[in-house]
C-alpha cells in the first residue's frame, strides 16, 4: 500500500468520480465512433494528466504505483482512454528528467494545469522507429520541422505534440503547439481495436520550432526507464480490458435464462462449468493486474536509485509483463464467450470490442520481440537495450553514469 498525502488523496477522488462513468457508453461510444473529447476533457480536469507532475510545478507528484492503479481504472471503463493518455504520460515523464528551462518549467505546470500532450513518433514511409524521415532545420533563430507520422495516438486531443526525430545522428524531441501554422491531425487510423484513439496521421508542413523546446535524449539510463515505462502503460490497458471483461462476463452470466441442452443444470448462474470459466477469466484480469503493479514497483525502484542494473531490471520487467499479459488478456477476453455463449454475440453488448482491443494493444509492440530480448539475457547474458539508444543518442553518459 502506498501512502497517499490529502491533496493526492482529494484527486483520486475526483477522478474516480469520473471513471465510475466511463463505462456506461463505451461501447456505444465505439459502435458509433464517437471520439470521447468530452472524456479526456473530464480526466485532465480532474487531475489525471497531473498525477506524475512534480508538485513544485502544481502536480501530484504520485508514484508509479499509483498511477497504475489509476491507468487500469480508466481502461477497465474505456481502454481507448487509457491508451490516449499514454503519449501525455510518456513526455510528462521525460520532462521530469529534463534540465531546468522554459520547455521544462512551461510545459509541466501547463500539465498541471490540464493541459494535454501527444506523441508524434513513428513513420510509415520508413523500415522502423530508428529511421525517421521526418527533417528539423535550422532558419535562423528557429527551427523548420518537416514530415508525416503515424501512430499518433491521442495527439488529436493534444494541446502540444511531442515529434521524434533525427539530428546529426541522435534523436530529438521537438515540442510544437497542436495549433501551430503547419500541422494537420487526420483521424485516419483504421485498425480493428482502440479505434477512438487517434492513432492515426499527423502532418507538419514547415512548422516553426523554438530552440528552447528542443529536448535530446543523451541519457541512456533515462532512455531504457523510458521504454519500460511506456511499455507499462500499454500493459496496464491490457489490465484494465481484462477487468472490463471479467465484469462484463459476470453480469452477463448472472442475467442469462436459457442453457444448453448438454448443461448440468437449466439455470447459467448455478451451472458450475460456467462458473468455473466466469472464475477463470477474472483470475486472469487479477494476474494481469498484480504484473503491473509489481512492474511499477520496479519502476518506482528505478526512480529512487537511477542505477544501471535497475534500469535494466525495469526494460526485462516490462518485457516480461509484456509477454504474460498479452496470454493472460487474449485468454480472458476469448474465453469469456465459452461462459456467455449465443447470448455474447450480440452487437448491443460489444462484448467484442474487449478481444479486439486487447489484440490491438498487444501488437503495438509485440511479445515475440520481448520474449526473445528475455530469452537473450537468460541464455547469453546479453543486456537489454532501449532503441533511443540505437543511434548512439546517449554519448555523454554511456558509461553508465547516473542521472
Amino acid at each position: 500500500m502506498v501512502a497517499v498525502d490529502d491533496d493526492l488523496s482529494a484527486r483520486l477522488r475526483a477522478i474516480a468520480a469520473v471513471v465510475s462513468g466511463l463505462g456506461a457508453e463505451a461501447a456505444d461510444r465505439e459502435a458509433e465512433h464517437k471520439l470521447p473529447t468530452e472524456q479526456v476533457s473530464q480526466l485532465l480536469a480532474a487531475g489525471a494528466g497531473a498525477l506524475r507532475v512534480p508538485v513544485e510545478f502544481g502536480g501530484s507528484g504520485a508514484p508509479v504505483r499509483v498511477l497504475a492503479e489509476v491507468l487500469i481504472d480508466i481502461a477497465a471503463g474505456d481502454s481507448n482512454l487509457a491508451q490516449i493518455f499514454r503519449g501525455h504520460l510518456g513526455l510528462t515523464e521525460i520532462l521530469r528528467f529534463t534540465e531546468p528551462g522554459p520547455a521544462r518549467d512551461t510545459l509541466l505546470r501547463s500539465a498541471a494545469d490540464g493541459a494535454f500532450f501527444g506523441p508524434a513518433g513513428a513513420e510509415l514511409s520508413t523500415p522502423n522507429l530508428t529511421a525517421l524521415a521526418t527533417t528539423l532545420r535550422r532558419d535562423g533563430d528557429h527551427y523548420v520541422l518537416s514530415g508525416r507520422k503515424y501512430y499518433t495516438t491521442g495527439s488529436l486531443y493534444a494541446d502540444w505534440l511531442n515529434v521524434l526525430v533525427s539530428e546529426n545522428g541522435e534523436f530529438v524531441s521537438a515540442i510544437v503547439p497542436r495549433r501551430s501554422e503547419g500541422v494537420t491531425i487526420i483521424d485516419d487510423w483504421d485498425g480493428f481495436g482502440q479505434r477512438l484513439t487517434a492513432s492515426g496521421t499527423a502532418i507538419f508542413e514547415s512548422v516553426r520550432v523554438d530552440p528552447d523546446y528542443l529536448l535530446h535524449h543523451r541519457n541512456s539510463l533515462t532512455n531504457d526507464y523510458m521504454e519500460a515505462f511506456y511499455q507499462f502503460v500499454h500493459s496496464a490497458t491490457q489490465a484494465g480490458i481484462a477487468r472490463a471483461a471479467a465484469d462484463d462476463l459476470a453480469e452477463l452470466v448472472r442475467g442469462r435464462t436459457r442453457s444448453y441442452p448438454l448443461a448440468s443444470t437449466p439455470e447459467p448462474a448455478a451451472d458450475p462449468q460456467v462458473l468455473q470459466t466466469v472464475g477463470q477469466v477474472r483470475s486472469k484480469a487479477y494476474a494481469a493486474r498484480a504484473n503491473v503493479l509489481q512492474l511499477a514497483d520496479t519502476l518506482d525502484g528505478f526512480l529512487s536509485d537511477p542505477t544501471r542494473q535497475r534500469a535494466e531490471r525495469a526494460l526485462l520487467d516490462s518485457a516480461a509483463t509484456q509477454v504474460v499479459n498479452t496470454d493472460l488478456v487474449g485468454a480472458a477476453t476469448w474465453q469469456l464467450f465459452d461462459a456467455g455463449s449465443a447470448s455474447a454475440l450480440k452487437s448491443r453488448l460489444g462484448l467484442d470490442r474487449h478481444w479486439r482491443n486487447a489484440r490491438t494493444v498487444s501488437s503495438h509492440n509485440p511479445a515475440v520481440y520481448k520474449a526473445s530480448l528475455l530469452g537473450d539475457h537468460a541464455v547469453n547474458g546479453t543486456a537489454p537495450r532501449a532503441f533511443l539508444n540505437s543511434l548512439g543518442a546517449s554519448k555523454a553518459s554511456e558509461q553508465g553514469k547516473a542521472l
